[in-house]
């Protein structure tokens, strides 16, 4: 397991591809360029096993009961590791030495009433009738339950004390009346993405840098 270990600690947003810094180096400027978010935190629990805590107060469009429901999940999780195959879109690496580290956050059934207000806090800047509303009127009369799963990824591309958020969603697969999922999650609400949009404004010229992926990188005492 030790070629998947993972540096334990606090990990903040750098402008960097995959990883790779870019934008400004020297000191001054990389920190007058770059917004001071934490973006996750790897901790220790036992051997070859981590907790991770993402920081949803990153994610300022949902509601507060949204954020704290995310957080909430993070008290019983599940860590697994293991090594992707070459990947252009997450790293840069030629020699197939990506590891994905996956923490299971949530997966269980929820009836509609739950659903409803679940999406309902994953959404601040929404009308009156919700962000999702379209999506779930056209349902119909159906209120079917549900399986959720909320899962996060972090992808370690070779890069030292440095992580890619890969993955932050959370899907839902409608159940049949045999409480059978389907493979095909109804909506799927990436955290990730979400997390992405306010790190810089748009016309900010380092804002191409996060419209995809962004990267950790462990805060050290003097950094």
């Amino acid at each position: 397991m030790s070629v998947q270990a993972i540096e334990a600690g606090q990990y903040y947003y750098f402008i960097s591809d995959k990883c790779v810094a870019k934008g400004p180096q020297t000191p001054e400027a990389r920190g007058a360029a770059t917004p001071d978010i934490m973006l996750f935190e790897v901790i220790p629990a036992g051997i070859s096993d981590y907790f991770v805590n993402m920081n949803t107060k990153a994610l300022i469009h949902y509601a507060e009961e949204g954020q704290v429901f995310l957080s909430s999940l993070e008290q019983e999780q599940a860590y697994t590791a293991g090594k992707g195959d070459i990947n252009t879109q997450l790293s840069h690496a030629k020699d197939g030495s990506i590891i994905h580290h996956d923490f299971m956050l949530q997966r269980e059934s929820i009836d509609f009433k739950t659903f409803v207000a679940t999406l309902n806090g994953f959404s601040q800047l929404q009308t009156d009738k919700g962000h999702y509303f379209k999506k779930i009127v056209s349902l119909g009369n159906a209120k079917p339950a549900y399986k959720v799963v909320t899962r996060v990824r972090l992808t370690d591309n070779g890069m030292d004390k440095r992580m890619l958020l890969s993955d932050y969603s959370t899907s839902f697969y409608p159940l049949n009346k045999e409480g059978v999922a389907e493979e095909t999650a109804f909506i799927t609400v990436d955290h990730n993405s979400a997390m992405r949009a306010t790190i810089h404004e748009k016309s900010n010229p380092y804002a191409v840098y996060a419209k995809h992926y962004v990267c950790g990188e462990k805060w050290e005492p003097g950094n």
